[in-house]
């Protein structure tokens, strides 16, 4: 704990707010009728007071600078409360039209796993507990990240992958879903990279980006050949790229947020190509 507190460079006045904040907060947490907690939930308390004034210089349009320690806690409590109500309306959207597409991992983690989330989150006196796995893997890297900020960009980012899938057809998904592996419905893979891939092979061979889930004909290998065969792996990636901005730009209303999403995924899509190919 120490080293956390570190990282944030307090002076002498500043770690002083800090211990009468936790204080307040454990005085909080026993209802008053205590004036000692345990070492360990000293430091939960800690990291929840740290956890705020982390959110409170984070968040864009915030100046820490010439804030007092208390200001900034209580911003950065209020913005993560803001935040859950936030994570509470985008999941309450993303149920109107959600579809797990026979995956039980995603299922289970955004249908089970964040009303559980909503039920217990504590943004006073542990902000900092994400309390769920997040098994459900994305194309974004969630380390470092925990509480209502982990949550709040994971579902963010399924659903930005919704926009995707639902744009093609969920005959479409499944069907490549299927091909990738009988069993998929038990498989904690994530589907946009199983399916953008399918994607781009299809758009190499000069067909609809949706097009028949079947597989690769020996014309559409040689069509892939022919745009990828030569080129190494960071020269496909970037020609990827390319092929994923005209998609979104043009079947999807040039959504830079899509765009930007499965980018992220063209050096995988790139190395699936070279084995394809072999």
């Amino acid at each position: 704990m120490d080293e956390k507190i570190l990282e944030y460079g307090f002076d002498e006045q500043e770690l002083e707010e800090l211990l009468v904040l936790v204080s307040e907060l454990a005085e909080r947490y026993t209802g008053y009728e205590s004036t000692s907690v345990s070492y360990e939930r000293a430091q939960m308390l800690m990291e929840a007071v740290l956890y705020c004034i982390k959110e409170c210089g984070e968040s864009a349009g915030v100046a820490r600078t010439g804030m007092t320690i208390r200001v900034q806690y209580e911003t950065g409590l209020l913005l993560l409360r803001e935040k859950v109500e936030k994570i509470r309306r985008l999941f309450n959207t993303l149920m109107n039209t959600f579809d797990d597409y026979g995956v039980k991992c995603l299922s289970d983690t955004v249908k089970k796993g964040i009303p559980e989330f909503l039920k217990r989150y504590d943004v006073t006196f542990a902000p900092q507990e994400t309390l769920l796995t997040l098994d459900y893997p994305l194309l974004i890297d969630l380390k470092g990240m925990c509480g209502a900020d982990a949550v709040y960009e994971f579902l963010r980012a399924v659903e930005t992958e919704q926009r995707f899938l639902r744009g093609l057809g969920r005959g479409y998904v499944t069907s490549v879903l299927e091909r990738y592996d009988p069993c998929y419905a038990d498989m904690v893979e994530n589907i946009c990279s199983i399916v953008l891939a399918d994607v781009v092979g299809n758009m190499a061979a000069k067909k609809p980006p949706e097009a028949e889930a079947g597989g690769f004909r020996e014309a559409d290998r040689a069509r892939i050949l022919e745009l990828f065969g030569s080129k190494t792996v960071p020269e496909a990636e970037e020609l990827i790229k390319q092929m994923i901005r005209a998609m979104t730009a043009q079947y999807y209303r040039d959504d830079a947020r899509l765009s930007e999403y499965l980018c992220r995924e063209a050096g995988n899509v790139a190395a699936r190509m070279r084995i394809w190919l072999r």
